[in-house]
């Protein structure tokens, strides 16, 4: 097939480093690897665009603040089918896939004005998050937006069960993966100890993505005293950290927590080998719909995962097979757990064996296989 990948959010360039950009990357390149042609139409980023792809990246409006931001964003999403009709034309895909982005009309108009179908990857539904979260000004035209865009695709593929069930049916799920390749062969964890700084012979556990509310890295700081004579490491940065080491200083473990910063994703794999658990402690929150990266990624680096019981996690995890399940929000429980894996040669030992199942089973060319047969089924079925 030729399948045109199209993202116009401007939170997510390519390259780039966050989750999001590395899975809209990791998506066009692994379609490519599995034999059809890849036409990707993103926001540019600093650096060199992806190998084995053709693309179209359109320069990121100045950044700036609340109500002219969102214009801004308006404003681009308007310019990408004028900017974008031509080269796609001559491309000639079979089918368009979107990545739902806020405000994001553009690739709905392309797939009409090509004749092809459109189908649409959903990560959240943006319109609330983006409210919830980070406040949104036009909220109404966003949603009304977002309704129209999903009511009209051909195809919903949502990340998670959760989150399909929540979209215009039918909706197919394909969820978040990892880079086989990228995890394939791990450092020793001393020389990785070494890399990062960390103690040779201390207990370590980590985290590692961004400092946001939802991701719960207060509970891992809450869980420390409790804990035992353990550091937690933290890769990632973002608007929360000085909340966060306000609230070490406060609980007394502000020596124990190691703040790395954000690391380049080629260096994760090495940071999630030093450490003797990782955790995913996400809060008790309402309708919890994500697919986690940094779980497949845990998984994928044989370090024994301690993780909050909700959704996706859970079935990941298939219910504790993988790693070890505590309620949301437990920071008493998520201490308890911790003890129990670090140093656990069955914690260990299990994690190894979710390491082969996960470079096996959860790698994004095997997503990308599962999304192209959608691809080609709808595709098909529409275009007669």
């Amino acid at each position: 097939m030729r399948i045109a990948v199209v993202c116009t959010d401007l939170g997510i360039q390519v390259p780039g480093e966050k989750g999001a950009s590395l899975h809209l990357v990791a998506i066009a390149t692994a379609l490519a690897r599995a034999g059809h042609e890849v036409m990707l139409v993103g926001v540019a980023g600093h650096g060199s665009p992806p190998d084995g792809v053709r693309h179209l990246l359109l320069p990121r409006p100045r950044r700036s603040e609340g109500v002219r931001w969102e214009l801004r964003k308006l404003a681009f999403v308007r310019r990408v089918p004028q900017v974008a009709h031509e080269p796609l034309s001559e491309f000639a895909p079979d089918v368009l896939y979107e990545r739902l982005s806020l405000f994001g009309t553009a690739g709905a108009r392309l797939a009409a004005a090509l004749g092809v179908p459109h189908a649409v990857e959903v990560n959240a539904l943006l319109a609330a998050e983006q409210a919830r979260w980070r406040g949104l000004r036009l909220e109404r035209l966003a949603v009304r937006r977002e309704e129209s865009v999903l009511q009209g695709a051909h195809l919903r593929v949502a990340v998670s069960e959760e989150l399909a069930a929540r979209l215009p049916q039918p909706s197919a799920v394909v969820p978040n993966g990892v880079d086989a390749a990228l995890f394939s062969a791990l450092p020793d964890r001393a020389a990785a100890r070494q890399r990062f700084e960390l103690p040779a012979e201390r207990r370590v556990v980590g985290f590692a993505g961004g400092l946001r509310p939802w991701h719960g890295v207060e509970s891992a700081i809450e869980a420390l005293p409790a804990a035992g004579d353990v550091m937690l490491a933290v890769a990632g940065d973002g608007p929360q950290r000085s909340e966060l080491e306000r609230l070490a200083a406060e609980h007394g473990v502000a020596e124990r927590v190691r703040w790395l910063g954000a690391l380049p994703h080629e260096e994760v794999p090495g940071f999630l080998a030093a450490l003797d658990a990782a955790v995913l402690p996400y809060p008790p929150l309402d309708g919890f719909a994500f697919s986690p990266l940094k779980l497949y990624e845990y998984l994928a680096a044989g370090v024994p995962v301690v993780a909050s019981d909700v959704g996706q996690v859970r079935d990941v995890l298939e219910g504790g097979r993988w790693g070890t399940l505590v309620p949301p929000g437990d920071h008493a429980a998520l201490a308890d757990a911790l003890q129990s894996v670090m140093g656990s040669a069955d914690a260990r030992a299990r994690a190894a064996q979710a390491r082969r199942h996960a470079l096996a089973h959860h790698s994004w060319d095997e997503r990308a296989r599962r999304l192209a047969d959608l691809l080609a089924l709808h595709s098909g079925a529409l275009a007669a």
